[in-house]
């Protein structure tokens, strides 16, 4: 499966979990001023994106010279720079979508961010968000995500009510479960396996894994 990995503005400083995301990349895209991390980090991407007002012109004059196929955006946009790159990694073919950082900072482009996930989910792609403290996925039918015994996973509604919710190697069991949209119910269960599993029989939520 064909994955991409979006440097995004945030920042990762575990740096064995960064390593392992790139290595993991069929396609590495910056967006906007993801370029200067990436740049930082010595890597080249396949595609930097944006309207470059937040990348410094050395490094946009350096990955032009390194025939990196840079995309040029307005500043006057109906799209973040995110939701740009996630447009090239679908139409390149990709299946699997890690957006590195990406919450933080400005809650806006978090809470956008995060519903690019049910985008990405649209457009027939596995999304995740990765950062320091979590990995954060969508689900609206079913999924399984490794860790280790004791790790925590918080499971939220999103836009609506989940219903029929099922799940296996966490310790607090859903069973045919309603969490209702706005309330706390799924936070902070805990993995029982090294690997858990979700089904979601209407809606979707936001699952949220500890690092």
């Amino acid at each position: 499966m064909k994955k991409a990995l979006i440097f995004n503005f945030g920042r990762i400083n575990n740096s064995t979990l960064l390593q392992k995301e790139v290595q993991k990349a069929d396609i590495i895209l910056c967006a906007d001023g993801g370029g200067n991390y990436a740049y930082e980090l010595g890597i080249i991407p396949h595609f930097l994106i944006g309207d470059f007002d937040s990348i410094e012109p050395k490094v946009l004059d350096y990955y032009i010279d390194k025939g990196v196929n840079v995309i040029r955006y307005p500043k006057e946009k109906d799209y973040t720079d995110t939701e740009l790159c996630i447009n090239i990694a679908i139409e390149e073919g990709c299946k699997e979508i890690c957006i590195l950082g990406g919450v933080g900072g400005r809650i806006d482009h978090t809470l956008a961010n995060l519903y690019l996930l049910h985008y990405i989910y649209e457009h027939n792609a596995m999304g995740y968000i990765v950062t320091d403290d979590f990995y954060i996925y969508m689900c609206k039918d079913s999924i399984k995500i490794e860790g280790e015994i004791g790790d925590i996973v918080s499971i939220i509604p999103i836009y609506k009510s989940a219903k029929a919710l099922y799940s296996k190697g966490l310790m607090y069991r859903l069973e045919n479960t309603t969490i209702d949209f706005g309330r706390s119910l799924g936070i902070s269960n805990v993995m029982i396996d090294r690997q858990c599993e979700v089904k979601v029989g209407e809606g979707e939520v936001l699952i949220f894994k500890k690092i």
